[in-house]
């Protein structure tokens, strides 16, 4: 990812101006705009291009309110090509709540141009417009815009009131579709100093900049303004794919956050904040620090649940298994507690503030050295780790320290085992809170490789009907998958009827599993099954493939160009053990050959063993990604390596009758 830095020089005081509104209307439709755009960004993957994208922002006060609002006015025009651009036309703008307000949506426009020997034009109804609320912080406004088809054009217009001065608004240059042109334009208030950050793979094709003179009226007197804008063209769509982290950590795109600005009587206020100023705020804020220190609410408990002799590692995994039993997760994420320690234990329910919070207060209480660390999850995006921006963090974990180990912990879930952080945590570095010392960055990682080994036997009869057993072994964030898998059935019966019904490959006749409640143990199911294979076995020749399941058949892998990491979560090891006996007589023709695949520096490593003897056939098989992030210059060797392993597996193993 690269970050480019802007500094905004420009700083004049705007508490009270009164700016003019200014639209930003979409050039007159032409027959030009209908042509098939010729640029390599526009392919025959490519189902809707935009031609055109531009957006202004300034700030304004709101009269009524006394209040200061940024209005952004966005219009696009974009080119459906075929069917599968269809989904353009559906339009959703989302509306966030800053403070105790949301931003407001205005003056919404849309248009449907199509050719029918002369240009046609058909205006969306004022009343397609309809809102829904999602919770308590996002509305969304939405429309369809009418008569769509292949290969028309359509305009969309509107303007957002936002009460959020201090970061202004992202301007997202790529999206999933294709940008020919994309420009947005921002008059930054004067007494505001905003950084400025392009982040993303692509650069800005063009910047301009220019001084608006006496363009605010204050108080009687006129003040200057300046006017940036950034241009970018040629902009290819942006193609999600597996093992990725939020899609925003890497789309092009510029960001705003003001970092200083002046008062009205000229005294210099200073957002940007130095991290130690941060750890004081968290650690004397009653919903943060003033949890942690509330010891007293287990003086009581704590006896309860600890006995004489247990070491720190007992004590530990004693509290935590009583925290999450206790405290049940409301399923809404926050690094701040919403009811407080006490009350969630009273209520046996609480936010991830609260049930972590009240994890840390409880080994504090025991003696047992635990520390708060803030985290912002895969979906939200990766922190700011140039200066503090507290709002990138949405979620908050434990770090216990003894006996010279670490250990991370989350309480919020019935299925994870101690010291594991769920996938969702895993996303670059978190925050670690000292009560007495400066934070410090630390990386988000389990110690504990995500795991799956798979063991068949059996034998192949006469008839070709293979009778035998899989068993499956979890670890890691795979045995957290699939404990959750499991139990969202309504009984581990009906989850083994599921496997039965659903294996088209073979049929189960009966399965067990194990130890899925001891959660520090490895998970185990196991199958017997039976597979018919009598279309395989003709009078002089057998043919089979011994990889029963989850063989791998398409590469998760296939874009001619990935400009973001590979992140996995986790380091990654699949295993298969296979015993089969074949019916008698049978000698090997072809066999899929022993190989050893690994990346530079052994960064992944494939290995494939057989051997046939006395009608018995072992198979050993193992698959080791050796990194949690493989980084963009080794994509193409780890599709490469997949591809490779996809084409060893299309090869049987072929048996005649001797």
């Amino acid at each position: 990812m690269m970050y480019r830095f802007l500094t905004l020089v420009w700083i004049f005081q705007v508490f009270f101006f009164h700016a003019h509104a200014q639209t930003n209307e979409l050039p007159t439709i032409s027959f030009r705009d209908f042509e098939i755009p010729n640029s390599p960004i526009v392919d025959s993957t490519s189902h809707a291009v935009v031609i055109l994208e531009k957006g202004r922002s300034d700030i304004q006060v709101d009269e009524s309110e006394r209040e200061l609002r940024v209005i952004h006015r966005y219009g696009v025009r974009i080119k459906i090509l075929d069917k599968e651009g269809f989904d353009q036309a559906n339009y959703i703008i989302p509306l966030y709540k800053i403070g105790n307000k949301f931003e407001t949506v205005s003056q919404v426009k849309g248009y449907t141009h199509y050719i029918d020997g002369k240009i046609h034009t058909v205006e969306m109804d004022k009343g397609a417009v309809f809102h829904e609320k999602v919770n308590e912080f996002v509305n969304l406004s939405k429309f369809t815009l009418p008569n769509i088809a292949e290969n028309c054009i359509i305009d969309i217009e509107y303007e957002i009131r936002s009460p959020d001065i201090f970061n202004y608004r992202t301007w997202k240059y790529q999206d999933d579709i294709p940008k020919l042109y994309s420009e947005y334009t921002a008059i930054i208030p004067a007494v505001y100093n905003y950084n400025v950050t392009l982040n993303g793979f692509y650069k800005l094709t063009d910047e301009r900049s220019k001084l608006l003179k006496d363009h605010f009226l204050l108080n009687g007197r006129r003040f200057d303004c300046s006017q940036l804008t950034y241009i970018m063209e040629d902009i290819p769509a942006f193609h999600e794919e597996s093992h990725m982290l939020a899609p925003k950590n890497y789309k092009s795109a510029i960001n705003f956050e003001l970092m200083q600005y002046y008062s009205t009587n000229g005294a210099r206020q200073n957002l940007t904040k130095e991290w130690k100023d941060v750890d004081r705020e968290l650690l004397n804020d009653r919903s943060f620090g003033g949890q942690i220190n509330r010891e007293n609410n287990f003086k009581h408990i704590l006896p309860e649940i600890l006995a004489d002799g247990d070491s720190e590692e007992d004590k530990a995994r004693k509290i935590y298994s009583y925290i999450k039993k206790q405290i049940k997760w409301n399923k809404i994420y926050g690094k701040y507690s919403q009811f407080g320690v006490k009350e969630a234990l009273e209520k046996r329910n609480g936010n991830i503030g609260d049930i972590n919070l009240a994890l840390i207060s409880a080994c504090n209480a025991a003696g047992i050295e635990t520390y708060p660390v803030l985290v912002s999850t895969r979906e939200n995006g990766l922190p700011k780790t140039i200066h503090p921006v507290i709002s990138d963090f949405n979620y908050l974990v434990a770090q216990v320290r003894m006996n010279g180990k670490s250990y991370f912990l989350d309480a919020s879930e019935e299925n994870l085992p101690f010291g594991l952080l769920p996938l969702r945590c895993i996303n670059g570095n978190g925050r670690i809170i000292y009560s007495k010392k400066s934070s410090e960055w630390i990386k988000l990682e389990n110690q504990v490789d995500a795991s799956t080994h798979f063991d068949v036997f059996g034998k192949i009869d006469d008839t070709g009907q293979f009778k035998g057993k899989i068993r499956i072994f979890y670890e890691g964030l795979d045995a957290l998958s699939r404990r959750n898998y499991i139990k969202k059935f309504s009984s581990l019966d009906a989850y083994i009827e599921e496997r039965m019904n659903n294996s088209a490959s073979m049929r189960i006749e009966d399965g067990k599993v194990y130890q899925l409640d001891s959660l520090d143990n490895t998970l185990m199911e196991s199958y017997d099954i039976n597979i018919d294979f009598s279309d395989n076995l003709r009078e002089e020749s057998f043919v089979f493939n011994p990889i029963l399941i989850n063989r791998m058949t398409k590469n998760p892998f296939n874009l001619e160009e990935r400009n973001y990491p590979v992140d996995l979560g986790s380091k990654q090891r699949e295993l298969y053990s296979i015993s089969v006996r074949l019916p008698n007589g049978f000698n090997i023709e072809r066999q899929p050959k022993n190989t050893a695949l690994a990346l530079p520096e052994s960064a992944a490593r494939y290995t494939y063993q057989s051997q046939y003897e006395e009608g018995s056939l072992i198979l050993k098989q193992e698959l080791s990604l050796n990194k949690a992030i493989y980084e963009v210059d080794e994509y193409f060797h780890l599709k490469e390596f997949y591809s490779r392993i996809i084409q060893h597996h299309k090869v049987d193993f072929a048996f005649t009758k001797q």
